[in-house]
């Protein structure tokens, strides 16, 4: 009986550890045309890898970080890699197309970002909806018609990963055929915003108008009212697409702190004790943390004979971290390297 008990406080450790455990693979697609399939290829895989790095870059940091990232050669970034993943892939002679899985390791990449000054910031996943409409060469607006084909060429992408952002495309439904009127997609007022963010579980909107008539995308986001521009690819709209998505951005991450400078949400690492006479006991203690906007990325260290010794990462500072767990009737105190709470 005693046997089972010790695992079941096993299983019960690695699956909060896998839980916990920030996701390092980005889920990149790609299509190369080169002179041979094996050029193509070697290409596709370089592109997949800066890519990936910088889609997880995003996750834990800032634009910043990734142009900094993004100015290491193609043999320096393999060294943050620990593996790629074919998902899907279709070649020809001189084309190579495949979704690849890219998978870093997240301790040697915080390690480089601490190493070169770059920050750890932390921020919630963002639902974003994409509103992609057409603008004919006549400057008439469609976006539930079947002609509309940059939103067909949106929607082919699936749901896209960009950093913290979770894109998708609006649906045609009822509901949204009501509140949406095309042609004031660039002048949504804030109780229109929010009617159809919540409609739709979106915390942010991007308005796209891909205009026929002079060649260019238009493009504006909800809630910050900003508005962007950019050339579209007239022989592609897949290329137009992509370059839609590069004007994506999480506007959340950096605040402004009271002199008005910008300032960071800086991750720390704490190391912790915890004695507990009930198993009950420390599941509380755990899930008053997981509930703390502060905290993130459990682990347990170690958990025997009624003691766990773990460590997790938080932003802000320790103080208000302290008075928040004894609002919750814990008590956490420095001694020597590590915290104990009780």
């Amino acid at each position: 009986m005693k046997k089972c008990f010790l695992c079941l406080l096993f299983m019960l450790a690695l699956i909060n550890e896998a839980i916990a455990a920030p996701n390092f693979e980005a889920d990149v697609r790609v299509d190369v045309t080169e002179k041979t399939v094996t050029e193509a290829k070697q290409k596709a895989v370089s592109k997949a890898v800066r890519d990936g790095i910088s889609e997880i870059v995003l996750r834990i940091s800032t634009n910043k970080s990734v142009e900094e990232i993004n100015k290491l050669t193609d043999n320096q970034l393999e060294h943050f890699i620990t593996g790629i993943m074919v998902l899907m892939e279709k070649s020809s002679d001189v084309r190579y197309i495949a979704d690849l899985r890219v998978s870093v390791d997240g301790d040697i990449l915080k390690a480089y970002l601490k190493e070169n000054d770059l920050p750890l910031v932390y921020a919630e996943d963002k639902n974003i909806m994409a509103i992609p409409f057409m603008e004919d060469k006549d400057g008439k607006l469609d976006l539930w018609g079947d002609e509309n084909i940059w939103k067909q060429a949106f929607a082919e992408y699936g749901n896209v990963h960009k950093g913290r952002l979770n894109i998708r495309v609006i649906d045609k439904n009822l509901g949204n055929i009501s509140m949406v009127k095309v042609n004031r997609l660039f002048e949504l007022t804030d109780s229109e915003f929010n009617e159809l963010a919540n409609f739709n579980h979106a915390d942010g909107i991007y308005a796209l108008k891909y205009s026929q008539k002079d060649g260019k995308i238009y493009i504006k986001s909800y809630p910050s009212k900003e508005s962007q521009e950019a050339l579209a690819n007239g022989e592609s709209l897949k290329a137009s697409v992509e370059t839609a998505l590069t004007y994506f951005k999480d506007e959340g991450k950096v605040s402004k702190n009271s002199e008005g400078d910008e300032k960071e949400s800086v991750f720390e690492k704490i190391e912790v004790v915890y004695h507990y006479s009930k198993l009950s006991e420390w599941l509380s203690l755990k899930q008053a943390l997981e509930n703390n906007a502060q905290v993130q990325d459990i682990k347990i260290i170690s958990m025997v004979n009624g003691k766990v010794h773990f460590n997790f990462v938080y932003s802000g500072v320790v103080e208000k971290l302290q008075g928040t767990l004894a609002m919750n009737g814990y008590k956490m105190q420095k001694e020597g390297e590590y915290y104990v709470i009780y």
